[in-house]
C-alpha cells in the first residue's frame, strides 16, 4: 500500500503540491479499487482518467464563477497493492479520518465499496450529527453479493450494521433497483428512500427539499455519488448501468439546491473508463467535482 503521486498539471493548474491538507480548501485522493464489483470492473482506472481530463478544463463553474482562488491539493492515490480488501479498507479509513480532521476531502473511486471506510471515517470524526446523502440507482443494502460482505452492493448495510451509523441518517435518492435481500432487510424499518420515478415527478427542487427534511436532525453531511445515479445515456461508463436515471443538468440542479447544507466531504465512484464512450462519463465526473467546489466551499 502506498500513496501514488498525482500528475503535476491537473485540475487546470490549481493543484499545489506544496500545500498542507490543513491549508487547502479541498484535498483530493484517488482510491483505485474495483475488486468488489458484482458485474464489470474498470473503476480502478477512474482517478487517473478524471485527473487527466481535469488538466484541460478551465477553472470556472457553469454560471461563470472563477475557481482560481481555490486552494487544491491532490495527494494522489492510496493504492491497494497486494493487500486484502479488509486490510486495504483499514488503510483507507485511517487516511480518510486524518483528512476529515484537517480538510474538505473529495475521494475518487473505485467501486462503491470504498465508501464503507470513507463513511466510517466521517462517522468517527462527526458522530451522530453526520448525515449521508446517497445518490445512486441502487440501495447498496445487501448482506452480501457473490459471497462478499464488503461488496459494492453492501456499502450501507455494513455502515449501518457494523459501523454505528443510524439508518435514519442516510437518504437514498435516485433508487430504481432493488434486491430481494434488501427488501427483506427493510421490512419493518424506517428508511429515507426517494425513488427515481418519484424524483422525476417532483423535480429536483422539491426532491432536494425532501432530502433536507429527511435529514434535518443532522448537522453535517457527506455526499456519496455513484455515477449510475445518472441515466446510461448521460453516463455509459459504469459497471451496472440502470435505465431511468437522470441527466447531468438535473444532477447539477440537485447539488445546487442542496448547497445550503454543511457538507464535510464527498466521493464520486463507479466511473469505469474502459466501459465509457468518448470519455463522456469521466467528463461528467470531473465536472461534478469542480461544480461541487462552487456549491459547497
Amino acid at each position: 500500500m502506498k500513496i501514488r503521486n498525482s500528475q503535476p498539471v491537473i485540475w487546470n493548474g490549481l493543484h499545489d503540491r506544496n500545500l498542507k491538507p490543513e491549508d487547502a480548501d479541498v484535498v483530493i485522493m484517488g482510491l483505485p479499487f474495483d475488486k468488489a464489483t458484482s458485474f464489470r470492473q474498470g473503476a480502478a482506472e477512474a482517478p487517473d482518467r478524471i485527473r487527466l481530463l481535469s488538466g484541460h478544463i478551465s477553472p470556472t463553474t457553469e454560471d461563470g464563477r472563477s475557481l482560481s482562488d481555490i486552494k487544491v491539493l491532490d495527494i494522489g492515490d492510496l493504492t491497494p497493492e497486494k493487500l486484502r480488501q479488509e486490510e486495504y479498507f483499514i488503510s483507507v479509513e485511517e487516511k480518510a479520518t486524518e483528512l476529515f480532521k484537517k480538510s474538505f476531502p473529495i475521494f475518487i473511486g473505485g467501486d462503491h465499496s470504498v465508501s464503507i471506510p470513507l463513511i466510517q471515517a466521517a462517522f468517527s470524526v462527526y458522530g451522530e450529527k453526520l448525515g449521508v446523502i446517497h445518490l445512486d440507482a441502487h440501495l447498496d443494502l445487501c448482506e452480501e453479493l457473490d459471497g462478499n460482505r464488503l461488496s459494492h452492493g453492501c456499502t450501507h448495510r455494513r455502515v449501518v450494521e457494523e459501523n454505528g451509523l443510524n439508518l435514519e441518517n442516510i437518504c437514498f435518492a435516485g433508487i430504481r433497483s432493488f434486491e430481494q435481500q434488501e427488501l427483506k432487510f427493510l421490512n419493518g424499518l424506517q428508511a429515507n428512500i426517494l425513488k427515481a420515478a418519484e424524483i422525476s415527478r417532483l423535480g429536483m427542487e422539491k426532491a432536494a427539499a425532501m432530502i433536507k427534511k429527511n435529514l434535518q436532525h443532522c448537522e453535517v453531511y457527506y455526499l456519496t455519488l455513484d455515477i449510475d445515479f445518472l441515466d446510461p445515456a448521460t453516463a455509459p461508463g459504469t459497471g451496472t448501468p440502470k435505465p431511468g436515471g437522470f441527466t447531468s443538468r438535473e444532477l447539477f440542479t440537485l447539488l445546487k439546491e442542496l448547497s445550503s447544507l454543511k457538507f464535510i466531504g464527498m466521493d464520486v465512484v463507479e466511473v469505469s473508463p474502459p466501459l465509457d464512450q468518448n470519455d463522456i462519463t469521466s467528463f461528467v465526473a470531473q465536472r461534478t467535482i469542480t461544480e461541487a467546489w462552487g456549491y459547497f466551499l
